[in-house]
């Protein structure tokens, strides 16, 4: 699945619920998703922490499971780096020291 837009539906003012959909062509996986408000975050991070979590279940999700492309610019830069490689591809290259 190849992800050319991100769009975030909900969340508004005190609304802790809403829903992230990851756009790729005419496929939309729509992931709805609940917000704990311990502490007030800025906008920013407030997206940064839905869209991790979003993508997280995504990659859960059988079909799609190892198969998330994000086409260049779509992923904010704090999370490219971690979403870019796969988990057992960085632990095998800290193992290796690469």
């Amino acid at each position: 699945m190849y992800i050319t837009e991100i769009e975030f539906t909900g969340f508004d003012g005190d609304l802790c619920t809403g829903s992230v959909t990851l756009v790729a062509g005419d496929t939309r996986m729509q992931i709805p998703l609940t917000l704990e408000r311990r502490q007030e975050m800025d906008e920013t991070r407030t997206r940064l922490l839905l869209l991790a979590a979003a993508i997280a279940q995504a990659r859960r999700v059988p079909d799609y499971r190892g198969k998330l492309k994000f086409a260049p610019g779509v992923l904010p830069p704090e999370l490219t780096r971690r979403i870019a490689v796969p988990a057992h591809v960085a632990l095998a290259r800290r193992r290796v020291g690469a």
